[in-house]
């Protein structure tokens, strides 16, 4: 069996060790314990294996989001994440494999597209409804009552964006965040949406401690 080039099985034995050789390698080189190092990571995978680098979200098992991750995908369309480590309990495990004809490839959203949201104020100035726009295609979402529309505002916001149905602690806070922009602007980017629900991501990851990669975890 092929160790090195686009041949390799990332499940052979001798093809595991070599991707936490360059899974350590590049930790101890960047000098960041408390960092999974996805992007150097998924890089030096590339350059060794051929394997393509991607990058985009990734859903975990409770709902919640990676709002910023990278991995490989063999020709076959397999995933291989090698810093799924740095998930602990709400991922698959060390370094994943994941065969193309699993439906967990839908959780790996690669290079999401970026859409721009108008908000649409009615009279007196409440807003009922908002437009997502991404080059020719529009989508008008309507909140689906009074008492807490922003939430459901956002729920169509993020389902639009990444396709998913999200936690409920995910879509309150896309609210509060849509909510918040709509008293100042009169659009809002993806940007202005996943980047509140990035920081609150790496905070929940760790359950308010720091993760240590296994390579720094000797006694210091």
């Amino acid at each position: 069996m092929t160790v090195t080039g686009d041949g390799a099985d990332p499940r052979d034995p001798a093809v595991l060790r070599r991707i936490h050789e360059l899974r350590a390698e590049v930790r101890r080189r960047d000098a960041r314990p408390n960092d999974g190092r996805c992007g150097n990571v998924s890089s030096a995978l590339e350059a060794e294996f051929g394997w393509q680098g991607q990058h985009g979200y990734l859903k975990l098992l409770d709902g919640t989001v990676s709002w910023v991750h990278c991995w490989n995908r063999l020709p076959d369309g397999t995933i291989v994440d090698a810093t799924a480590d740095q998930f602990q309990g709400l991922w698959l495990g060390d370094v994943v494999t994941v065969d193309s004809s699993d439906p967990l490839v839908g959780n790996y959203l690669h290079d999401p597209r970026e859409w721009e949201i108008h908000f649409r104020p009615t009279a007196g100035e409440r807003i009922k409804s908002v437009e997502c726009v991404a080059g020719d295609e529009v989508r008008v979402l309507t909140a689906d009552g009074p008492d807490r529309p922003w939430r459901s505002l956002a729920a169509g916001v993020l389902q639009v964006v990444t396709g998913w149905v999200l936690a409920d602690d995910v879509v309150d806070l896309a609210a509060r965040v849509l909510r918040a922009k709509a008293a100042t602007a009169a659009t809002a980017s993806t940007e202005d949406v996943v980047h509140p629900l990035l920081i609150a991501s790496i905070q929940h990851f760790g359950d308010g401690r720091p993760w240590i990669a296994p390579e720094f975890r000797e006694p210091v």
